[in-house]
C-alpha cells in the first residue's frame, strides 16, 4: 500500500475561499486521488502534537511511509498558532527530522518570501518586523537540516529562499472542467466583442490602472474585475478617471466566478514590473487555465515565461499603448483567440493538482530508492 504523511501548520479547510487555504486542501485531495493513504498532521500545535505522537509510534512499530509532504503558512512556524504563542517551538522540525532518520524523504512547499521585500516593510509595523524577520530566517535555517527537497512556486524564488539547496518548482494546479471546454471553443469562434476578466487585488502592488485605461481607450472591449469589496471601496477614487461603461467591478468568490470565466475570452495580468511579482505564481493564473481561458500578461517574469512556454496567451510591454496594441490586434484576428483557447485547454490537462501530487511522489520516492 502507498502511504504518505501530509504536514500542515493550520487546520485544513473543507471549503476554502482564499488561495493560501485552497492549496493544502487541493494537494491533500490530489494525493488521495492518485492512490495514497494519507496520514495527516494538521491543525494548531495541540492537534499536531497528538497526530505526531501517533505517527511516531506507528513508524517505530514498523509502518512504512513513502514520503512526507509539508506546506508552510504565511506565519513563521513558531508563531503558527492562532494567538502566535510558540507553545511547541521544536516539535515540527524535530518530527520532520525524525522522519528523515527513518528513511522517509521530506519535501516542503515554501509559500512565500515576502518578508525579504519592500512589501513587508510597507505592510508591517517596525515592531512586527523586528519580531518576524528572525523567525522567518530561523525557518530557513531549520529547513536546511530537516528537508530533502524544497518546493517553491517558481524557481526564481530560490535565490531568496535557500540558494544551493535541492529545490523544485511546484506551482499551483487546477481542476479539469470538461463541461466548460466545449463552450469555450464555440464561444471563441463567434467573438463579436472582446471580454476580459481579472480576479485579484487592486493594491499598490497589483495596480491595474494600465489595463483599465487601455480598455477605456479601445472600442468593443469589455473588462470585468473581481476584487474584495472593502479594498475597492478604499481605492476606487484612484480608478475613477479610468472607468467607463464597459468596465464592471464585482465582488464574488469560489463557484460564483464560474460564469465569468466561462464567458471571458481572456484573463488579464497586466501589472507593473516588480521583483517580487517576477517570482510569484498566483493561484488565479492556474484557475484561469483550468477554465480554458488564455492569458494576457505584461512582462512579469514567471507568468510571462509560463505563457510563452505553454503558448497560452500574449505577453505585452508594460504600457497602455502596448496593451491597446494587443487588444486591437485580437479584435482583428479572433482566430488567435481560438488557437490560444485550444492550447489553454490542452495545458489544463498538464497542470492539474493531481499532476502536482504525482510530481512530488515521483521526486521524493526516487530519493528514498537511492538511499536504499
Amino acid at each position: 500500500m502507498k502511504r504518505c504523511i501530509f504536514h500542515y501548520l493550520h487546520p485544513i479547510e473543507d471549503n476554502p475561499n482564499v488561495g493560501s487555504a485552497l492549496r493544502p486542501n487541493q494537494m491533500l485531495k490530489a494525493f488521495k486521488d492518485i492512490g495514497y493513504e494519507v496520514s495527516i498532521v494538521a491543525g494548531y500545535s495541540k492537534e499536531r502534537k497528538a497526530c505526531i505522537s501517533k505517527i511516531r509510534e506507528d513508524i517505530q512499530n514498523g509502518v512504512k511511509y513513502d514520503f512526507v509532504y509539508s506546506e508552510s503558512v504565511n506565519d513563521p512556524t513558531l508563531m503558527s498558532d492562532k494567538d502566535h504563542f510558540p507553545r511547541h517551538p521544536f516539535m515540527d522540525f524535530n518530527f520532520l527530522k525524525f522522519c528523515g532518520k527513518h528513511n522517509i524523504p521530506v519535501g516542503l512547499f515554501y509559500r512565500d518570501v515576502y518578508w525579504k521585500f519592500p512589501l513587508f516593510r510597507e505592510t508591517c509595523s517596525p515592531l512586527k518586523q523586528i519580531i518576524l524577520k528572525p523567525m522567518f530566517a530561523y525557518d530557513l535555517v531549520k529547513y536546511r537540516k530537516c528537508l530533502n527537497l524544497l518546493y517553491l512556486p517558481t524557481m526564481r524564488m530560490q535565490r531568496y529562499a535557500l540558494p544551493n539547496f535541492p529545490s523544485r518548482a511546484l506551482p499551483p494546479g487546477g481542476i479539469l472542467r470538461q463541461d466548460t471546454y466545449e463552450k469555450k471553443k464555440a464561444q471563441a469562434k463567434s467573438i463579436k466583442k472582446l471580454s476580459i476578466f481579472y480576479v485579484g487585488s487592486l493594491s499598490a502592488l497589483y495596480d491595474n490602472r494600465l489595463l483599465f485605461q487601455a480598455v477605456k481607450e479601445t472600442d468593443d472591449v469589455y473588462l470585468t474585475v473581481c476584487t474584495h469589496q472593502k479594498q475597492w471601496e478604499s481605492i476606487k477614487t484612484s480608478y475613477e478617471a479610468y472607468m467607463c461603461d464597459r468596465i464592471e467591478v464585482i465582488h464574488k468568490s469560489g463557484d460564483a466566478l464560474r460564469p465569468y470565466y466561462e464567458t471571458a475570452d481572456i484573463a488579464a495580468y497586466c501589472l507593473n514590473h516588480d521583483k517580487y511579482l517576477d517570482m510569484a505564481m498566483p493561484i488565479k493564473v492556474f484557475e484561469a487555465i483550468s477554465y480554458g481561458t488564455p492569458l494576457l500578461t505584461t512582462n512579469i517574469f514567471s507568468i510571462a515565461e509560463l505563457v510563452r512556454k505553454e503558448n497560452i496567451g500574449w505577453v505585452t510591454e508594460t504600457s497602455v499603448e502596448g496593451i491597446k496594441c494587443i487588444l486591437e490586434h485580437l479584435k482583428s484576428h479572433p482566430e488567435e483567440i481560438v488557437q490560444k483557447t485550444e492550447n489553454t485547454i490542452l495545458a489544463a490537462q498538464r497542470n492539474t493538482w493531481q499532476c502536482r501530487a504525482l510530481q512530488v511522489a515521483k521526486e521524493l520516492t526516487s530519493l528514498k530508492n537511492k538511499e536504499n
